[in-house]
């Protein structure tokens, strides 16, 4: 087993080194952030540990960079720093470590974290895949570190406009509509709809004219993740279509059969929790075959409890608005 330590410091170090060396590791070192990405990639470690502050680049992102990569992130990251404070270890979550160990934990302690990890690596994920050996410059390392930044920029600025139509929408409908409005910004599809089982309804938006026998699909399918993923009895036929206000259904569906019923190449679906149980279910389809890449399926992840918070919220207040009616109406009757 190969461990990559990647420190500033050369008599941590060198500590470390014959410490897991007497334990049987191979040790490579690297002893800023930018050769710890170019250590990585040409050495391909079982397990990294590393620094927090170190020259060059930081060990938040250095962590961040290897964890955005498919290939690199099953490889266990155990944050190592002489920092101990609740926020350095909230950023070391949040960045992707699989652990957090204080230079104190020297010893035992340390190489019981690292068999841990690498356990749970072994178990986790029989079929991963392993990182190709390669050579980066300085200049890839960077360009990685900036792609890095602009996509979770671009991701927050996606998930504030979701947040933000929690304050400004008029009802359920509306928040939804908006939202799958915003998330066509993030993910290409043919077409994208939230299911709310409870209420029985699918609220669709559709970016292509989809044939009767397309709809049909997506409709059962969305219905069937529903039946998955709840213990709601959805069935498609049942489901009342939610269209985007002043859209009408022969602007989504043809009639004529013009179209083809070429079938959905590729279907996601994500359910949306909030506060412990499922709120709705969010469902997309391509015409295009692996038209939903890895990037796409992390910006979902980012999205989804944003999206769940927003759908729970406007739903009860959907409820209020009810609760207040038949209050004001039984009001009158009385």
């Amino acid at each position: 087993m190969k461990v990559l330590v990647a420190d500033d410091s050369p008599v941590l170090v060198r500590a470390l080194a014959k410490l897991l060396d007497q334990a049987g590791y191979d040790v490579v070192v690297a002893n800023d952030g930018l050769e710890a990405i170019q250590k990585f990639y040409e050495e391909v470690p079982d397990l990294v540990l590393l620094d927090i502050n170190m020259p060059k680049l930081h060990g938040y992102v250095v962590c961040r960079l290897l964890k955005e990569d498919p290939s690199a992130r099953s490889v266990p990251i155990l944050i190592l720093t002489a920092r101990s404070s609740n926020e350095d270890r909230y950023w070391a979550t949040r960045s992707g470590a699989d652990g957090f160990l204080t230079k104190e934990a020297m010893g035992e302690e340390l190489l019981d974290s690292v068999q841990s990890a690498l356990a749970s690596r072994a178990l986790a994920d029989l079929s991963r895949i392993e990182p190709p050996s390669q050579t980066l410059e300085e200049s890839d390392v960077l360009a990685r570190v900036c792609e890095v930044l602009d996509r979770k920029l671009f991701e927050a600025s996606i998930v504030n406009d979701i947040v933000a139509i929690g304050v400004r929408a008029d009802d359920l409908h509306g928040t939804i509509n908006e939202s799958l409005s915003i998330l066509g910004r993030l993910v290409e599809c043919d077409a994208a709809g939230v299911l709310l089982h409870l209420e029985h309804e699918l609220v669709l938006r559709a970016n292509t004219l989809m044939s009767i026998g397309d709809f049909e699909v997506f409709r059962d399918l969305a219905a069937l993740r529903g039946r998955q993923f709840t213990t709601v009895d959805v069935r498609g036929e049942d489901l009342s279509l939610i269209l985007p206000t002043g859209v009408d259904t022969s602007e989504i569906l043809d009639t004529t059969g013009a179209t083809s019923d070429g079938g959905w190449e590729s279907f996601e679906s994500i359910p949306l929790w909030s506060k412990g149980e499922v709120v709705a279910l969010l469902v997309l389809a391509s015409h295009d075959k692996d038209a939903f890449s890895d990037n796409a399926r992390r910006n979902l992840r980012t999205i989804e409890p944003h999206l769940a918070t927003v759908i729970d919220s406007a739903k009860q207040y959907q409820r209020i608005l009810e609760q207040e009616a038949r209050s004001s109406l039984s009001s009158l009757l009385d």
